[in-house]
């Protein structure tokens, strides 16, 4: 592992925008062709995925670092079976999982970190699974605007290191993410700029949605 994890229970204690469990449009549009019933969620913050999963009969599995997230999720939805672990050192548990997503997380990390969780992702899941991500591209404005803060040191292959509390940041290509997915069939894959209407900060998102199939 490089760097420290995230800590979005400090976070919480700043007014962090608390997210409706709402499903995906593009998750939604896809769930016919999951074959199975077992989710897991790694990184799964407040459920916004996985509460609307869990409702319709999935059994979910959340895995994330912060417990005030899974208090949240815990409250919301009794149904989840929840994992206070870091995702990165976490054993995904193989043949098990038909569908895994990580929505707006693998971003949070050193690359090096991020290709080996998805690289554990390809191993584990059931054969026809489907594998859900949401990350950073390079067309987001927080990679233009990190390089010009001092609490910032721009590194190889587009990752941040903040320096002052050894996390990390990256921003990915659609090109990186289909080559690392490579042997999958490629169901979704989108490259977006969009404003994102979360209170009490708005603000624009580049993201590269991908959804494949084992």
């Amino acid at each position: 592992m490089i760097g420290n994890p995230v800590d979005y229970d400090k976070k919480f204690k700043d007014d962090f925008p608390i997210y409706p469990a709402k499903l995906d449009f593009e998750l939604k549009k896809y769930l016919e062709l999951i074959p199975g019933k077992e989710v897991l969620d790694l990184g799964i913050g407040q459920g916004r995925n996985s509460i609307p999963l869990s409702n319709l009969g999935f059994n979910v599995t959340g895995v994330d670092y912060s417990s005030k997230c899974l208090e949240i999720c815990k409250n919301n939805c009794s149904n989840l079976n929840l994992i206070r672990s870091d995702i990165r050192t976490f054993e995904i548990e193989k043949n098990r999982y038909d569908l895994i997503l990580s929505s707006y997380v693998l971003h949070f990390l050193h690359k090096e970190d991020s290709y080996k969780i998805m690289n554990s992702i390809k191993e584990t899941i059931n054969l026809n699974g489907l594998i859900y991500l949401q990350v950073f591209s390079i067309e987001d404005p927080k990679f233009k605007k990190n390089k010009s803060l001092l609490d910032f040191e721009l590194l190889d292959n587009n990752v941040f290191h903040n320096i002052i509390n050894d996390t990390y940041i990256s921003f990915f290509t659609r090109e990186e993410i289909l080559d690392i997915f490579k042997d999958f069939e490629t169901i979704y894959i989108s490259d977006e700029y969009s404003l994102e209407l979360i209170r009490p900060n708005p603000h624009y998102s580049g993201v590269i949605k991908y959804i494949g199939r084992k």
